[in-house]
């Protein structure tokens, strides 16, 4: 109980404070000094599972959520919800994050992470879009990033795409340089690195070079 104390205040007060990407090391150093987060009766199991997605390590983020226990997995709703959006994101089905990610009502610990973390994946979205494409249709580009097809068309005028009458986007590609100073994190990183198949986000009106 102590030690569930301790992780709790601690990941509080980094959340208060804007500080999301330190939620997981504080996480897993608790998790290794209770000897394992079961031994932990009220584990913040979401906030862990998710703190991982955050930093875009996702084959990490799956094992803490199989380390929780059974009972938990199948029956917090909170949990069900974290595994809901980390499957499609494993299965690189953006529209299916998306709509899990708006689909549960999430906790005050967990709300800030969850935003944060599709604030990240609609940027990694982007960036492969816009390093893989000449062409896209502003419907698709709508549902990779959770977006109305409204919002999309700002998101991709933003980046210095055309929109055609036919709702076609010319999309500007990425230079490589540019893209570190533009994106500022390596969470955007690792996540494009774990969408590295970028012909499954294509649709059937993009065209590859």
């Amino acid at each position: 109980a102590r030690a569930m104390g301790s992780v709790t205040e601690r990941v509080d007060s980094l959340i208060a404070a804007g500080d999301l990407d330190s939620v997981a090391g504080v996480c897993d150093e608790f998790e290794i000094v209770a000897g394992g987060a079961g031994n932990v009766p009220e584990w913040p199991h979401a906030t862990h599972v998710l703190s991982r997605m955050l930093a875009g390590d996702l084959e990490r983020a799956r094992c803490v959520l199989e380390r929780a226990p059974e009972h938990l997995r199948e029956r917090d709703p909170e949990l069900r919800a974290v595994h809901a959006v980390l499957a499609p994101m494993l299965d690189r089905d953006h529209p299916a994050v998306h709509a899990a990610a708006g689909a549960h009502a999430w906790s005050p610990r967990c709300a800030p992470l969850v935003a944060s973390l599709i604030e990240r994946y609609r940027a990694a979205t982007l960036d492969l879009l816009s390093r893989a494409y000449t062409t896209a249709s502003c419907a698709h580009v709508a549902a990779c990033l959770g977006l109305s097809v409204e919002e999309a068309a700002a998101q991709g005028v933003g980046m210095g795409w055309s929109l055609g009458e036919d709702g076609m986007f010319g999309v500007v590609r990425r230079k490589v340089d540019d893209e570190a100073e533009a994106l500022g994190m390596d969470a955007v990183e690792k996540l494009s690195a774990m969408m590295v198949h970028v012909t499954d986000i294509a649709g059937p009106d993009e065209d590859e070079d």
